[in-house]
């Protein structure tokens, strides 16, 4: 009788400690995903549900504030409405000014800055750029400029492309190198083909497609 007691008794001890050991595991949570609002149990990393889901909120606000600052510094010219604008400062032949409340496009003619297919600036083409330069620093000081380049149809779009590339890279280095103009406010864009102003079936169309812009983002 009192054998048959005792082992009762240690059977029942034996399965108090289990749900003691099964309650206190309940709380000690492997990973995050165990972890609930309703235990509030603190996970092995130390930190709690609310710490979690705080840091995924600050990491969203940070991801969104980076999407801002590029999508601000992005030059959106394809609803632009440019119109001729005189400027007294601005007078030589093959160079021409458009703009709008948000824009203001300097544009070259290709035989103000380049032979044909070269991307080294010609030494004529100083002063046409020394008067842009001169006008974007007493209207516009501060604001972002970006250099687009252009090239006609003929020949390889790849080609094309590099060519527009590269010239406008020479206008670029030309204007931080020779007429002080800051880099860190200077950028390129190139088009290549893609963006004719005249038809490409003739060779005076092919001449005004060929051109590099010098745009200011005014506002």
């Amino acid at each position: 009788m009192n054998k048959q007691f005792l082992a009762l008794l240690a059977a029942a001890t034996l399965t108090a400690a289990t749900g003691c050991s099964d309650l206190k595991k309940s709380d000690e949570k492997n990973t995050l995903g165990d972890a609930t609002q309703d235990t509030a149990v603190v996970a092995r990393t130390g930190k709690t549900v609310g710490d979690v889901a705080a840091g995924a909120a600050n990491s969203v606000d940070s991801a969104a504030s980076k999407v801002g600052d590029t999508v601000s510094n992005t030059f959106d010219m394809t609803k632009a409405k440019l119109a001729d604008v005189k400027l007294p400062e601005v007078n030589l032949p093959g160079v021409t000014v458009r703009g709008d409340e948000n824009y203001q496009v300097y544009g070259l003619e290709e035989k103000v800055l380049f032979d044909t297919d070269k991307t080294t600036i010609k030494p004529t083409a100083a002063e046409a750029l020394k008067q842009i330069s001169a006008s974007i620093s007493k209207r516009y000081a501060g604001k972002d400029v970006r250099v687009l380049g252009f090239a006609d149809a003929r020949g390889d779009k790849s080609y094309n492309r590099e060519l527009s590339k590269q010239r406008a890279e020479a206008v670029k280095n030309y204007l931080v190198a020779t007429d002080k103009m800051p880099a860190d406010h200077l950028s390129t864009e190139a088009f290549g083909e893609s963006a004719p102003v005249a038809t490409n079936a003739t060779p005076a169309g092919r001449q005004e497609n060929r051109r590099v812009e010098i745009a200011v983002r005014i506002k």
